[in-house]
This record gives C-alpha cells, structure tokens and sequence, in this order.
C-alpha cells in the first residue's frame, strides 16, 4: 500500500514501527534469536493470512505454533501481548497529538 506523506496517521504508523522494533530487541535479548524469529514468523504468516486469508497461511500458523513447548508458547503470546498493549499506547498518545493539532 503506498504511504501518502500528508498522511495524519503516519507518526502513528512511525510510532508502532519503533515500539516493535524496541520490542523485538528485547525478545532477542531476553528470550534469545530463536524466540525472536519465531515470534517473527509468526507474526509475518499472521499479516498475510488477515491480508489475503489463504490456506496454506494457515497451515503455516498451525506448523509453527501447534507442538511448541508450553514456556516457548508463553513467550510467543507475550510477546504479541506486549506489541498490542504498545500499539494501544501508541494510539492514545496519536490521538493526544491529534488534539492538540487541532
């Protein structure tokens, strides 16, 4: 999707790319590089099954996350966890800067 520059969301979007790096540095960090490709790819075949809902996406959710180990799961879900609860932040503080624009 092409990004229009005048956009008045995009210091949000630019807000949630940071949150999600800052976060994926600390998964590396805390939890180790393999956590973090994980919850990488997972989130990567997430966004392409909501974007296009095909099957083999699916699958590949199910191939991921299916025989995980219960402490590997828990960092999954935080980590998911923790990316929402900052894109809602994110969003509170955006619409804040959008009221005082205003």
């Amino acid at each position: 999707m092409p990004i229009n520059r005048d956009d008045k969301d995009l210091p949000l979007r630019d807000d949630i790319r940071l949150l999600g790096r800052l976060l994926g540095d600390a998964v590396r960090e805390q939890e180790g590089a393999a956590t973090f490709e994980l919850v990488e790819q997972t989130r990567k075949a997430a966004i392409r099954f909501a974007r296009e809902g095909r099957a083999e996406d699916r699958v590949r959710l199910h191939d991921l996350l299916d025989q995980l180990p219960p402490a590997t799961m828990l960092s999954v879900v935080r980590a998911f966890a923790y990316f929402l609860q900052l894109s809602n932040i994110a969003e509170d503080t955006h619409r804040a800067r959008r009221r005082r624009a205003h």
